[in-house]
C-alpha cells in the first residue's frame, strides 16, 4: 500500500507538473509572440522613417544613392505589415488599428514617391516647396499615434502573459516539491515493510536454494541418463540399418544361384523331365524371382533415409520428363495418356523424387480399368508448400483402406491379380517424409483416385536435423 500510495502521488506529481509546464510553455509561447509583435511595429516605424529620410536626401542632394534605403523601406514596409496582420489575427483591437495604419502608411509611401517623381521633373525648388507646405508631417505623427497605440496594448498583453507564465511555473515548483516530499515519507514507510519481510523470504530462499541444488544435480543426472539412452538408440538404429543391408545384399546371392541352377537344369534335363517337373521348376524359379525383387525394393526402402542424396534445386519440369521417357514403352503398350500442369522448381533428392513420379505413374498404369490409362498431374501452391496431384481413372480405392496402402507389405489384391511386393507407395511415403511433406489419397469423381503430396516451398533445414529430432521423441516421451 505504501509503495502503491507513494507510486500514485508521483504519477499525479508527473501528470500535474506534465500539464503545468505544458501550459507554462505555452504562456512563455505567447510572451514571445508579443515581442515579435512589437518588433515587426519597431520595424515598419523604422522603414517609413528610413524611406522619409532617404526621399528628403534625393531631394535635397539629387544623388541616386539616397535612393537606395528608400526602395529598400517600401520592399519591407509592406511584408512586414502583412506578418502584423497574421500575428494579431487574435486580437480584434489590433486588426481594427490595423485597419488604419495600413492605409496610413501607403498614403505616406505614395507621398514621398510623389516628391521623388517632382524633383526629377521640376528640380529641387519645387520639390523643397512641396516639403515645406506638404502634408507628410501629418501622416507620420498619425502613424506614429496608432503604433503607439498598438504597443500600448501589445504591452498590456505582455505583462498579463508574463505573469501568468510565472504564476503556472510557481504551481509547478509547488507540485513538485510537495509531491517529491509525500512520495519520499511513502517510500520510506514501505522500506520498513519491505526490509523486514526481505529478511524473512532470505531465510526462507535459503531453504529453496538447498531444494533446488538437490532438484538441479537430479535432473543433471537424468539428463545425463536420457542422453545415453539417446546415443545408444542411434547407434541401434545405424547397426540396425546397416545390418537389414548387408543382409539383404548377401540374400541376393544364394537366390540367383537358386535360380540360375534351376534354369540350369530346366535346360539341360527338360527332355527327361515330366510336366509336373517342369511345373515344380517354373514355381523355385517365380519363387526365387519374386523372392529378388522383394529384397530389392527392401533395399530401396531402406535407403530412403540413409543413402539419400542432400536437397539441392530441383526442376521437376526435367526430371517428370526423364521418368516419362524411362516408362515410353510401358506407357505406349498400355495406350496411357498424361496431361499435366506446368511443375515448379524444389529444393529436393532428384534421384528420390524421381522414383516417387516413377512409382505413382506406375501404379496409375497398372491398376487401371477398362479404358486406357488417363493421367492428370496438378499443381497448386498451398500456403508453405507445393501440393502436387496425381489423378487416374482406374479400378480407385476405397476410403476406409486410404492409409493402409502406405503401410509396407499391406496389400489390397493378390498377387495373381496385380503383381508387386506391396512396397512401392510405403517408398513413396518415406521419400515424401523426408523431404518434410505428405501424402494421402482421395477418391475421384467418377472413380480412379488421386494420389496428393506435398513439398515445402522452403526446404527443411537438413535432413540430419529432422532424423534427430523424430529420434528424440521417444526416448523424451519414455
Amino acid at each position: 500500500m505504501g509503495f502503491g500510495a507513494a507510486l500514485t502521488i508521483l504519477i499525479l506529481v508527473g501528470v500535474v507538473s506534465f500539464m503545468s509546464l505544458s501550459q507554462n510553455g505555452n504562456d512563455r509561447a505567447w510572451v514571445t509572440h508579443t515581442y515579435v509583435v512589437l518588433e515587426k511595429l519597431d520595424a515598419v516605424l523604422t522603414n517609413l522613417i528610413d524611406a522619409e529620410t532617404g526621399q528628403r536626401g534625393y531631394i535635397i542632394t539629387g544623388e541616386v544613392s539616397y535612393l537606395e534605403p528608400y526602395n529598400n523601406a517600401r520592399a519591407h514596409v509592406h511584408q512586414n505589415l502583412a506578418e502584423l496582420r497574421t500575428l494579431t489575427a487574435d486580437n480584434t483591437n489590433q486588426q481594427r488599428a490595423l485597419d488604419l495604419l495600413e492605409p496610413a502608411a501607403a498614403t505616406m509611401l505614395s507621398t514621398l514617391q510623389e516628391r521623388i517623381e517632382i524633383r526629377d521633373r521640376e528640380g529641387m525648388v519645387a520639390a523643397v516647396e512641396l516639403v515645406r507646405t506638404g502634408t507628410a508631417k501629418l501622416h507620420m505623427d498619425k502613424i506614429r499615434t496608432l503604433i503607439a497605440g498598438m504597443r500600448l496594448e501589445e504591452n498590456r498583453l505582455l505583462k498579463s502573459r508574463s505573469e501568468e507564465a510565472d504564476a503556472s511555473l510557481r504551481k509547478t515548483r509547488i507540485v513538485i516539491v510537495v509531491g517529491e516530499i509525500l512520495g519520499f515519507a511513502f517510500l520510506s514507510l514501505a522500506g520498513a515493510i519491505v526490509g523486514q519481510e526481505m529478511s524473512r523470504r532470505f531465510r526462507a530462499d535459503q531453504e529453496i536454494q538447498v531444494l533446488n541444488t538437490d532438484l538441479e544435480r537430479r535432473v543433471a543426472e537424468r539428463t545425463a541418463e536420457l542422453d545415453e539412452r539417446a546415443k545408444e538408440l542411434a547407434r541401434s538404429n545405424s547397426e540396425l540399418q546397416q545390418f537389414a543391408y548387408v543382409a539383404s545384399h548377401d540374400l541376393q546371392e544364394p537366390l540367383r544361384m537358386v535360380a540360375s541352377f534351376t534354369q540350369l537344369l530346366a535346360k539341360r534335363y527338360k527332355d527327361k523331365l515330366d510336366d509336373d517337373a517342369r511345373e515344380f521348376i517354373n514355381y523355385a524359379v517365380d519363387g526365387a524371382t519374386r523372392m529378388q525383387t522383394l529384397i530389392s525394393d527392401l533395399l530401396t526402402y531402406a535407403r530412403v533415409g540413409t543413402q539419400g542424396k542432400s536437397l539441392a534445386p530441383t526442376d521437376c519440369e526435367t526430371l517428370f520428363a526423364r521418368v516419362v521417357e524411362s516408362l515410353k514403352f510401358v506407357i505406349e503398350d498400355s495406350g496411357t495418356v498424361i496431361s499435366r500442369d506446368p511443375l515448379p522448381m524444389v529444393m529436393a533428392d532428384a534421384q528420390q523424387l524421381g522414383q516417387l513420379f516413377q512409382n505413382l505413374l506406375t501404379n496409375a498404369i497398372k491398376f487401371r480399368g477398362k479404358e486406357p490409362p488417363s493421367i492428370k498431374i496438378s499443381v497448386e501452391k498451398d500456403r508453405s508448400d507445393w501440393k502436387i496431384s496425381v489423378r487416374d481413372n482406374g479400378i480407385g480405392i476405397s476410403q476406409e483402406h486410404a492409409d493402409r496402402i502406405f503401410v509396407i507389405f499391406q496389400r489390397l489384391h493378390t498377387k495373381t491379380e496385380y503383381p508387386g511386393t506391396g512396397i512401392g507407395l510405403a517408398i513413396c511415403k518415406k521419400i515424401v517424409e523426408r523431404h518434410g511433406g505428405r501424402i494421402w489419397v482421395e477418391p475421384s469423381t467418377g472413380g480412379g483416385s488421386t494420389f496428393c503430396f506435398t513439398i515445402p516451398v522452403k526446404p527443411i533445414r537438413s535432413v540430419e536435423e529432422k532424423e534427430q529430432n523424430e529420434l528424440r521423441v521417444p526416448v523424451n516421451a519414455r
